[in-house]
């Protein structure tokens, strides 16, 4: 039971001001955030094919991704695959533009590729597949077979195409930068997998993080040596975290491990992943767009991987409300948006508004309509990538959390 005192608030609670605040991480190894960024990168690729081609992108949502498990024959300090990995793209796509055939299958298999070798240490050592199964159908004809520009009405006046309640916060709070920061620590082993997970609770200013780091094949020698250098790495966090925090800090990793069996008997990967031991992984199961689980952010279950960065309101909707609240939090503190649009506003006009801030006056207000206004998501969507999963440099997670300089 939390003993931290109880506040009461005049204005809505946010994440900063709860007592007690849960916030998860599954790295991006973790088989639901692999799903992720290979639907996010396809939808990447893809856009960018599109753009450079026809000056536009064209009707797609690739949400719809399944990443199924292999399976891997272990050793004491080794494996191999007997049975592939599978990814499975789901969704509809444009596959032509004006009769001319688009390679949708060598941009999805190719971005797969791509991601699964980034996100996995041992991707060398898995075997894998793709299963495509993304139609074109729609009961428009050409809206997946486009004649020409014209058949893209979002490129006149960019509309919501569903109704979706989108929320956006700023700045990260203690527990979020943690629980980013405990991957990314971690991360910097050699030894470490990347399906790592963390959970962090902040009870008023004490910090408990409990975090699963997995070894990958080819780096250790024994359970012993394992959990010491588990135990190490953790321990480094924890002098790092006491060096900026007011509270104190627990880490605790890897609780069912032994000291005692054979390594691969303990946490123990060929690919840095779960994936080894037939663990699936689907788009929309794991990380919000912030790359985090924070139920105190009070936000709505959009997944936006793999949906088009033109006009959906899961990709467009929560641009807009995290740039929106990026911006105030520079004026205001920390803060959230929250909108929602019905299908078919205009995205600066939402069917409904509302601000929270430590400081909100009529000229923030006024900012945060202002961004609605605009209309520049597609380059940071496409080619800046911005919400593709990835591991963030510690440097700029321990600077979150060091004191505010004095003036």
């Amino acid at each position: 039971m939390s003993t931290a005192a109880r506040t009461t608030f005049l204005r809505p609670v946010l994440p900063h001001d709860l007592s007690v605040e849960v916030v998860e991480r599954k790295g991006v190894g973790h088989p639901d955030t692999l799903a992720d960024s290979i639907a996010e990168l396809a939808s990447i690729r893809y856009s960018a094919y599109c753009l450079r081609e026809f000056g536009a992108v064209l009707h797609h949502n690739l949400d719809k991704v399944a990443v199924l498990g292999g399976r891997a024959r272990f050793g004491d300090r080794d494996g191999a695959y007997d049975r592939p990995v599978r990814v499975i793209f789901g969704g509809r796509i444009s596959m032509s533009f004006a009769g001319r055939a688009i390679p949708v299958r060598e941009i999805l298999e190719d971005a797969a590729a791509e991601q699964l070798a980034a996100a996995l240490p041992g991707f060398d050592h898995i075997t894998w597949q793709v299963q495509h199964e993304t139609t074109d159908s729609s009961k428009f004809e050409h809206w997946f077979a486009p004649r020409g520009l014209e058949d893209l009405p979002e490129r006149l006046t960019a509309f919501s195409n569903d109704t979706a309640f989108l929320v956006g916060t700023a700045q990260r709070t203690t527990a979020e930068s943690v629980a980013l920061l405990t991957e990314a620590w971690f991360r910097r082993r050699p030894w470490a997998g990347s399906d790592i997970k963390a959970l962090v609770i902040r009870d008023g200013h004490a910090l408990t993080v409990t975090t699963c780091v997995p070894a990958v094949a080819g780096h250790l020698t024994s359970s012993a040596e394992f959990e010491d250098e588990v135990g190490h790495t953790a321990q480094e966090l924890t002098t790092e975290l006491l060096k900026r925090l007011p509270g104190p800090v627990t880490v605790v990793c890897n609780t069912r491990n032994s000291r005692t069996g054979p390594l691969s008997g303990q946490y123990f990967t060929v690919s840095g992943s779960a994936i080894d031991y037939g663990e699936d992984g689907l788009v929309g199961r794991g990380n919000a767009r912030s790359g985090l689980i924070t139920p105190g952010q009070q936000a709505g279950n959009e997944a936006l991987f793999g949906k088009n960065p033109a006009y959906h309101v899961g990709k467009v909707g929560g641009w807009l409300v995290d740039e929106a609240s990026r911006a105030l939090a520079q004026q205001a503190g920390p803060c959230r948006v929250a909108v929602m649009w019905r299908n078919g506003d205009r995205y600066p006009e939402p069917a409904s508004l509302d601000i929270t801030a430590a400081r909100l006056d009529a000229a923030g207000s006024e900012l945060v309509r202002d961004t609605l206004r605009r209309t520049d998501w597609v380059p940071d969507l496409v080619h800046g990538r911005r919400y593709l999963p990835v591991v963030l440099p510690v440097e700029e997670l321990l600077a979150e959390l060091d004191p505010p300089a004095l003036p």
